[in-house]
């Protein structure tokens, strides 16, 4: 697995450095190891994997444009929506030589999933998360590209796990394997019995070794093997090792394959990487790791790469588009419009509003999704209101350090407020709250005008939904799940009522 960081290839990173990125020249790299395989007589070609945790969407953009979350897929209500989006992903990998990625995530969303990572969730459905990670494989699939969806143990198995014997074990995790979390596993397994797939490493306990090993074991074999009917290699995410393990993280590789695991990601530091394998080759020799396990393992992948790969296709491939295609770039447009939901069945509070009229747009300091776009992302969605509210007035706010004295001001003075949420950590939610709270505060006096003096407000959330959990009385709520520049366009559209919100909110309504 490679990666290309200006004209030199390099080692693969958990994420694409995407500055200077040349994808003629990865493309050219892939194709030369291919190549070199083909000359050594290997059986089938290489399996070059990419790792997705939310920058695959920028990767393909590369700064032109994204193409829309799991979350934003789900709230368009559009399987076929989703097959396209999948299928324009994998025509784009497959043009630079990868043929393996690992995604989509099969999690529900629920109170365990990190408000940074709810955006690749397909939302809080089991029905919907199904049928969107079936789409978005099949679309994949249709390119080439084979998917590794990411199945996590359910927090009810993690739990039993962490508090009953293991005599128990079985019984429990059997008894649970019928709940909605188990759902969409089951249901990807049902249609792609010997696809790969990603199994979280979460339940790995270092301190009780061969306990942990024979859980994984019964997890694996007893549930996704024997009851789901999976026939496809395991993949186990070493990267979920603690981050003070990082002796444990040695000997993560052979437990993962005692475990009956067939796959790991090797650590990127490489003093234990290089510690791993000289273990896993200790254990050989001394028949601790049986060659049973390994040609078990070996025999899955070997069935599982000739589902998808032959060499007609990855030695004889489209180079790849920069930038990306116009119909690409529709797509991704016509997506993430039908993804903007309303949550208040009214119309937009800024139709008929005086185009001369102050509007405060209020706004959360983020991450930038990409080396090229603005220090502020929100930046687009402020220009886009402009354009119908010249007198439009961008301040953002820090979770940290709360509303301001310019904050108020503008409070007091907008005829028209859109504030918007994006918390990305579970350890800001209460300085969220105080946000929210301190806004609420500020706007009491003039809630209490007369109908006519009072602001128009709206709120926005621009990443997970669940924040809007709390009551914005009197406020027109939207949700556009991220805060790229498609995701605020096409928001920005139906905040000034130019287009309706035809979204449906991916989440459960409490």
């Amino acid at each position: 697995m490679c990666q290309v960081k200006g004209n030199r290839p390099c080692r693969w990173e958990d994420h694409a450095n995407l500055e200077h990125v040349d994808l003629r020249r990865i493309a050219d790299v892939t194709q030369q190891l291919q190549q070199f395989a083909r000359e050594a007589h290997y059986d089938q070609p290489i399996t070059i994997g990419l790792r997705e945790k939310g920058a695959l969407y920028d990767f393909l953009g590369l700064g032109q444009t994204h193409y829309p979350s799991p979350l934003s897929l789900a709230a368009g209500h559009s399987t076929a929506s989703t097959f396209q989006i999948g299928s324009a992903i994998g025509k784009a990998l497959a043009s630079i030589g990868v043929n393996w990625i690992f995604t989509p995530a099969l999690d529900l969303l629920s109170d365990v999933i990190e408000p940074r990572n709810a955006s690749q969730t397909f939302g809080s459905n089991a029905t919907t998360v199904t049928e969107h990670a079936t789409a978005l494989i099949q679309g994949l699939a249709a390119e080439g590209v084979s998917a590794c969806p990411n199945a996590h143990p359910p927090g009810a198995v993690l739990e039993i796990f962490r508090t009953q014997e293991n005599t128990e074990f079985a019984d429990d995790v059997n008894q649970h394997s019928e709940t909605l979390e188990f759902s969409p596993i089951a249901g990807v397994i049902a249609r792609y019995p010997r696809n790969s797939m990603q199994f979280g490493a979460a339940i790995h306990d270092f301190r009780k070794p061969e306990q942990s090993a024979k859980s994984i074991r019964t997890v694996c074999e007893m549930v996704l093997r024997n009851k789901c009917g999976y026939m496809g290699p395991t993949v186990s995410s070493l990267a979920e090792t603690p981050e003070d393990a990082s002796v444990c993280a040695k000997h993560a590789p052979l437990l993962t394959i005692l475990s009956g695991l067939d796959m790991f990601r090797l650590p990127k530091d490489p003093d234990v990487r290089d510690a791993s394998i000289s273990i896993l080759k200790a254990a050989m020799a001394s028949n601790t790791l049986p060659a049973s396990f390994v040609s078990a393992a070996s025999d899955r992948v070997t069935a599982f790469k000739a589902q998808f790969l032959d060499w007609q296709r990855v030695l004889h491939r489209q180079l790849p588009e920069q930038p990306l295609a116009a119909a690409q770039i529709a797509l991704a447009q016509r997506t993430y419009r039908a993804s903007i939901t309303a949550i208040s069945p009214d119309p937009s509070p800024l139709s008929g509003l005086a185009s001369d009229s102050m509007l405060a747009l209020i706004t959360p300091h983020v991450h930038r999704r990409h080396p090229d776009s603005p220090s502020d992302p929100f930046e687009t969605l402020g220009q886009a209101l402009s354009r119908s509210f010249p007198r439009t007035r961008h301040v953002s706010y820090n979770l940290q350090e709360g509303l301001t004295i310019t904050h108020l001001l503008f409070l007091a003075r907008a005829a028209a407020i859109v504030f918007v949420l994006c918390n990305q950590s579970s350890a800001f939610i209460e300085h969220q709250d105080e946000v929210v709270g301190a806004l609420h505060q500020a706007m009491r006096a003039r809630d209490a005008m007369p109908v006519e003096q009072r602001p128009r407000k709206i709120v926005l959330s621009a990443g997970d939904p669940r924040d809007l959990r709390d009551a914005f009385e009197g406020w027109w709520a939207v949700c556009c799940y991220e805060y790229s520049q498609g995701a605020l366009e096409a928001a920005a559209e139906v905040l000034l009522g130019q287009r309706q919100a035809t979204g449906r909110l991916p989440v459960a309504a409490s």
